[in-house]
């Protein structure tokens, strides 16, 4: 199975969501379903995690998935977990800093050329 994740913006914030089992903050994603898509997956995981719908605006294929950044959307209902915007990245994340980085760098370079264009 392949996975998803998504670093969405709300202006110049970005959405992170708190996983328990892991105990830190981490984007919000998951895994893709045999019967969808990637670009399916990153929807409706969003929609899960953080109750909002998920605008796509470019990804990147990594080992094992797809990462994608866009933007917040519309409320749609509750969210399965806590969410929050932050400016930069927080100190309890669920794995190694490093890790979020360089994802975060190219997320906020993409979001931005959509913005300008």
């Amino acid at each position: 199975m392949r996975f998803v994740y998504a670093v969405a913006f709300s202006g110049d914030r970005f959405v992170m969501v708190y996983n328990k089992k892991r105990r830190g903050w981490e984007m919000p994603g998951g895994r893709a379903m045999s019967s969808e898509t990637d670009d399916d997956a990153v929807v409706r995981e969003f929609m899960e995690e953080v109750g909002h719908w998920f605008i796509p605006l470019s990804k990147e294929e990594v080992p094992g998935g797809t990462v994608y950044t866009g933007r917040i959307g519309e409320r749609i209902g509750e969210g399965e977990m806590q969410w929050r915007l932050f400016d930069s990245l927080p100190s309890d994340l669920a794995f190694p800093s490093y890790e979020y980085a360089e994802v975060l760098c190219w997320a906020r370079e993409n979001t931005t050329k959509e913005k300008r264009a």
